[in-house]
């Protein structure tokens, strides 16, 4: 009986999470990621490094089943499948793990423990925020946590089957699972100490010797996976040139595996069989220790580039210390102090000598640059550093030496262990082998190939993620100082030396504060939307920077955090019953979410919300709510003789925690979850597309406004006639040439010899150079700091100024490309800068850009609109949605028939939840209505009030309010560019009375102040005044206080004001304020009253600057000594 209902549960915790995902799954593709794995699945193309082959190939299968109409749809059910699987396996984990310590299901009583706790802490997995997330949309994280999942399970089955034996197929299997994963994502891998903790435990009696030597263990193991065949493989291709290293190994791992195994029945064979295995371990030790202390090509190159800058440097400094001593002093001095002299002088050799240096580096640099593509392995072998080479002797001596000794197959426990070595091996690279279709698929040129590595080197730098470039563990120093990290006021005044401490507090405060707890609290206590429970970014001084909030903590968003509490209590009651095993779990806490974080080592800001890296983390935790509630449970059992009883109070309590849960949670979050209406992707890159006139070229900017598009042209076939092409990968060689020579081709006219003989070459300084000859002018090589270009497209000269990006004197090649572009295919096609192009990207020709919806469209004339009205309008119109446009034919009808183009589905549906990106991205169609707008009135003088108030009534129809807040900003530009042009005060005071309800930063609601007291008469501001300084008193900084007396006295009078602030005084001593008033007494001649007012503030703090500098400044005006 027991067992049934153990077995219902297990179906349940299955079906039940499967239903709610599916049924809140997206029904297309979604932001970010999803729109490039969902297209390179149907495509079997290559995304972006290190590639999820893998999740390719299942999704390519996935994408072929009728289930949905909608291919997108296809390949987003992977993620409500396999999360629902990780739901699942949790129940049967948190069922083993509690059957442990309480021992086996024997009666009803024990069922409530064991099942109940374990089933209920799985749903309420299963609806956390994250996990939820990842489980409605195309992308590997929910099937990265399966994998984490199943290889939980499996070793807890093994440690259930494995008294007897070693029961070695379930550790085969869990292998081959790391395997398979690498396909996916490497998260996996973070499962090794948790596994081998288990194993551990299991076999052996716990000693620091043993443990610490595990531990060791595991991370061999971990570099044999990572470092050796991860990286190692395609690292020890590209310097060898081939793949005959890793066939030869493959078979020696093979023979080895095959003579073992024959051994016992042929002894003959044993030294065969020794002899291999030794080569073969010693092959994959190489693997490692080449990845590791080897250098390649392109290193080395980067080590001499490294060398020549650094002897620059020295030199440098040398010449600015001498250059100092010798105008320090005049020459009499200079010849009197001869010590002086002689310092001189020793600097001038240690210069020389150094110059000296700087030549033979340079000389091995060339030498080195002009022979790199021919040299060997064994040549390469020359060029490593000493102290490398000798790591590497000493490795290889002392493993030759151990394997001879110690490996002998002859012994049964050596053969075994040799045995399950390389059947491990194999399995991993079994497994691993999915990313020969990366390679493959690369060689093919599919329509999306990133990095396009189709060859050795190419395919090392994809597997190495070069294009993200490199970051230091655990070095913040160097975080902070990078450019991406532009909030670096929050942690310190010096972003190139911060003290320790600053850097303790960026990676306390920010990187796990703020990037890993706010996340955990979001899954087991509630996510607050950031107007609610705002997440405050500030500087070191308390004002707000950057994004100035993010969504924070809403602690009660579901009643008590019992989730919380009992994952607390089930913590600690783990390790009081079984501290092993608890141990273990902590393992897998903290590799996947301590250990990500000190891996990544994130820059302030993020381009987006982390939490979906962490879900191995909250699975983790969620193991422990089981446990908590368990523990209750087996109290109350255990407090009554008469069972009947501990059932009669167990179950009631089980119920009101099975609702007050994952109930609870699932119908909280549910809306805010439901992607079942939201096409907001697809109709955005929709939208983009029909931007554009047949043939058109698009320049986008990032993820959300490339791979939504890439979806549509791949998959959909939707206007395949535009081409689109995203800045930040055009500065890369590959995706240059794919856009030569995919269609729609772009044809270029390289004349620069590098350029045309191997795109690949490019690089901001010769893009820099060519630049200055498209714009006709020279380039000497040294810093600029605006250049005047000067082109003739369709017989048409243009001129705009460019200014430098990078460093302070070069451009980028997307800049340099974009050029390109316009001379030698602007005549024919068309040109687009989506609308979230930033105007740094659109490199100066903001003049002859002319909006036309979500596009600009680039123009050749010397009087470009900066609105192209007639067709802005056309295409901000809503389309029919029964009508969809696939090829430029399509477009060119629905431009006769005067259609509208764009789609808003479901937009102005109430019932729909849409998050912060969207609503962000909503407010981009409202500056083109508000645009449109603002043209009417310019253009139509008898019905331009009229129209324009239709065109944002037509706004607030397509996206209402209440579901798409309008950012402040963009409010005001409705009051003050439309409503106050057409008189209208009262949509004027509606939009000023809804933004006061929301719960605005300082700075906002006082410039709405600003605004407000232009159009509202003198009671209504002095009560909107006192509302404010009551909600922001302890906010106000003195430049906002003047700021605020400044408007205060300007709209309500110079008495009302003295009045007001006399009144105010008392109980808000807003200093700020007391210079606006000191200035209102002398406008009314009444210095005397200033004097006073300043003199009684000063007695109350009598060392306050502000106050001092105003007392000093009235002496001063008044003569008063």
């Amino acid at each position: 009986m027991f067992k049934n209902i153990h077995r219902l549960l297990t179906i349940l915790s299955f079906f039940f999470p499967l239903l709610v995902y599916v049924l809140t799954m997206a029904p297309t593709t979604s932001f970010w990621d999803c729109g490039e794995f969902i297209s390179t699945s149907y495509i079997l193309g290559v995304p972006h490094p290190p590639g999820s082959p893998f999740y390719l190939l299942l999704g390519n299968v996935f994408s072929s089943i009728p289930f949905f109409s909608d291919i997108g749809a296809r390949v987003n059910l992977i993620s409500p499948i396999t999360s629902a699987f990780s739901v699942m396996f949790l129940y049967l984990i948190i069922v083993y793990l509690i059957e442990e310590f309480y021992g086996r299901v024997k009666n009803f009583s024990d069922c409530l423990v064991v099942y109940a706790s374990s089933i209920i802490a799985a749903l309420t997995f299963a609806f956390t925020d994250a996990q939820w997330f990842n489980a409605v949309e195309a992308e590997v994280y929910s099937l990265s946590t399966f994998f984490t999942s199943i290889v939980v399970w499996m070793i807890l089955k093994w440690n259930k089957t494995g008294d007897t034996d070693w029961n070695i197929r379930y550790l085969l299997i869990i292998i081959y699972m790391f395997g398979l994963a690498i396909g996916v994502h490497l998260l996996n891998l973070l499962t090794l100490p948790f596994v081998a903790l288990i194993i551990y435990f299991k076999r052996f009696e716990f000693s620091i010797k043993t443990f610490l030597f595990t531990m060791g263990l595991t991370l061999a193991v971990f570099l044999t996976i990572y470092i050796g065949i991860i990286k190692g493989i395609p690292d020890i291709t590209s310097k060898l040139g081939s793949l005959n290293f890793l066939f030869i190994m493959i078979i020696g791992i093979i023979g080895s595996i095959i003579l073992i195994h024959l051994i016992s029945k042929k002894p003959q064979l044993n030294i065969y069989a020794t002899t291999i295995s030794i080569i073969s371990s010693i092959s994959i030790l190489f693997l490692i220790v080449s990845s590791l202390f080897i250098k390649d090509k392109n290193k080395i190159s980067l080590h001499n580039q490294n060398e020549l800058i650094n002897v620059q440097e020295k030199i440098d400094n040398y010449d600015r210390e001498i250059y100092k001593l010798n105008n320090s002093v005049n020459e009499d001095q200079l010849y009197l102090d001869k010590s002086l002299q002689q310092k001189i002088n020793n600097k001038i050799n240690e210069r020389n000598n150094l110059v000296e240096d700087f030549r033979k580096h340079y000389e091995t640099y060339i030498n080195f640059e002009e022979n790199k593509n021919k040299l060997s392995f064994i040549s390469i072998i020359k060029w490593q550093p000493k102290w490398n080479l000798l790591i590497c002797i000493i490795i290889f001596t002392l493993a030759t030496y151990f394997l001879i000794k110690h490996g002998q197959t002859k012994s049964l426990n050596i053969g075994y262990i040799y045995k399950f070595f390389f059947l491990s091996i194999l399995l991993i690279i079994i497994g691993y082998s999915s990313y020969t279709m990366i390679f493959i698929r690369a060689g093919q040129n599919p329509a999306i190939n990133e990095n396009n590595p189709n060859n050795i080197d190419r395919a090392l730098a994809y597997m190495n993620r070069d294009q993200y470039g490199d970051w230091e563990i655990l070095n913040w120093s160097s975080t902070i100082a990078r450019p991406e990290n532009t909030n670096w006021k929050r942690y310190t005044l010096d972003k190139n030396n911060p003290s320790f401490k600053e850097q303790l507090n960026f990676f306390v405060n920010y990187q796990i504060n703020e990037m890993y707890l706010r996340y955990f609290a979001w899954q087991f206590a509630g996510k607050g939307n950031k107007d609610e429970y705002p997440w405050y970014i500030k500087n070191l001084n308390g004002n707000l920077i950057g994004n100035q909030q993010l969504d924070g903590i809403n602690w009660f968003r579901y009643g008590l955090p019992l989730a919380l509490l009992l994952g607390l209590l089930g913590l600690y009651a783990h390790f009081t019953k079984d501290w092993k095993r608890a141990f273990s779990v902590l393992s897998l806490f903290l590799t996947t979410g301590l250990m990500i974080i000190i891996y990544l080592n994130q820059y302030d800001p993020q381009p987006r919300e982390r939490d979906y890296s962490y879900v191995g983390s909250f699975f983790a935790f969620s193991i422990w709510i089981g446990i908590g509630l368990s523990y209750i449970l087996n109290k109350i059992k255990n407090s009554f003789e008469n069972k009947n009883i501990a059932n009669f109070i167990s179950i009631p309590m089980i119920v009101l925690i099975f609702i007050g849960m994952p109930i609870n949670m699932l119908a909280t979050d549910y809306n805010e979850h439901d992607r079942s209406k939201n096409y907001v992707a697809w109709d955005y890159g929709y939208n983009l597309l029909n931007s554009c006139e047949e043939n058109g070229i698009l320049f986008t900017n990032g993820d959300n406004d490339t791979f939504p598009l890439w979806y549509l042209q791949e998959v959909e076939g939707i206007r395949k006639d535009v081409k689109v092409v995203n800045l930040s990968l055009l500065n890369t060689g590959w995706y240059i040439e794919q856009l030569m020579n995919q269609k729609p081709k772009l044809n270029f006219n390289f004349k620069q010899k590098d350029f045309k003989n191997n795109i690949y070459n490019i690089e901001p300084y010769s893009a820099t150079e060519a630049s200055f000859k498209l714009c006709s002018q020279p380039y000497d090589g040294e810093s600029w700091t605006s250049l005047d270009c000067n082109m003739t497209i369709k017989d048409q000269e243009i001129n705009f100024n460019l200014t430098p990006t990078l460093i302070g004197k070069l451009l980028r090649v997307q800049d340099y490309m974009i050029l390109k572009i316009i001379q030698d295919i602007g005549k024919s096609k068309p040109i687009y800068f989506a609308a979230t192009v930033s105007e740094l990207n659109q490199i100066g020709l903001q003049k002859y850009l002319s909006m036309e919806g979500m596009t600009y469209r680039l123009n050749f004339s010397e009087n470009v609109p900066k609105v192209n009205y007639n067709k802005m309008k056309q295409n901000l119109l809503e389309a029919n949605n029964n009508k969809i446009i696939y090829t430029s034919d399509d477009y060119k009808n629905a431009i006769i028939d005067n259609q509208g183009l764009y789609r808003y589905t479901n937009l102005n549906d109430t019932t729909v939840f849409y998050s912060g990106n969207i609503q962000r991205l909503v407010q981009n169609y409202r500056i083109g209505f508000i645009r449109l707008a603002q043209q009417e009135l310019l253009l139509n003088k008898n019905k331009g009030k009229k129209n324009a108030e239709e065109f944002i009534d037509l706004m607030n129809q397509y996206f209402p309010e209440n579901k798409l807040p309008i950012e402040p900003g963009i409010a005001l530009l409705v009051t003050d560019s439309v409503y106050a042009k057409t008189g209208n005060v009262e949509k004027q005071k509606l939009i000023y009375d809804k933004l006061f309800k929301r719960n605005l930063p300082i700075e906002t609601s006082i410039y709405l102040f600003h605004k407000f007291s232009e159009i509202h008469e003198t009671n209504e501001i002095i009560k909107k005044a006192d509302e404010l300084i009551y909600t922001y008193y302890k906010q106000f900084d003195f430049e906002l206080e003047k700021y605020f007396g400044d408007i205060l006295s300007d709209y309500i009078g110079q008495e009302k004001f003295i009045e007001y602030c006399n009144n105010l005084f008392d109980e808000y001593p807003l200093k700020g304020m007391l210079y606006s008033l000191v200035r209102v007494y002398e406008e009314v001649g009444q210095r005397e009253e200033a004097m006073k007012i300043v003199r009684n503030w000063l007695n109350q703090e009598p060392e306050n600057e502000y106050l001092i500098r105003l007392y000093n400044y009235l002496i001063e005006i008044n003569s008063f000594q």
